[in-house]
């Protein structure tokens, strides 16, 4: 097998897989934060954890094919809420609970971080 000197190193995907779970930690707590009104300035630290962790996800070329399959999967279930969330905001009578525009996002998020979270954990 030939050197490929932009292979991922275990300690790069190690890192990675341990972002993951920052990631899941400051969605949820931006969750939490969203449903009961935390200060400001812990609701600011945990969305620029959840925006990094998400954006950092943008690079994921060097990353092996284990960790794509895991983004790939969660990213199924956050479209699959961002479509019933739209479904939802164009209805007459659902039109009212779903106008929080943030509180969807964040709720893709949480989606996000959980499925890739359960498919790591049940080895898929």
């Amino acid at each position: 097998m030939p050197y490929n000197p932009n292979a991922i190193t275990v300690d790069d995907r190690g890192f990675t897989m341990k972002m993951m779970w920052v990631g899941l930690g400051s969605s949820l707590l931006l969750l939490t934060g969203k449903i009961y009104g935390f200060y400001d300035h812990i609701e600011a630290l945990a969305g620029g954890f959840t925006a990094g962790s998400l954006i950092g996800l943008a690079f994921i070329g060097r990353q092996d094919e284990y960790f794509q399959s895991l983004v790939y999967f969660a990213a199924r279930w956050a479209l699959s809420i961002t479509g019933l969330w739209l479904f939802a905001s164009i209805l007459s009578f659902t039109r009212d609970y779903v106008d929080d525009t943030v509180f969807g996002l964040v709720a893709i998020a949480v989606t996000f971080h959980l499925a890739f979270t359960w498919a790591r954990l049940r080895g898929y």
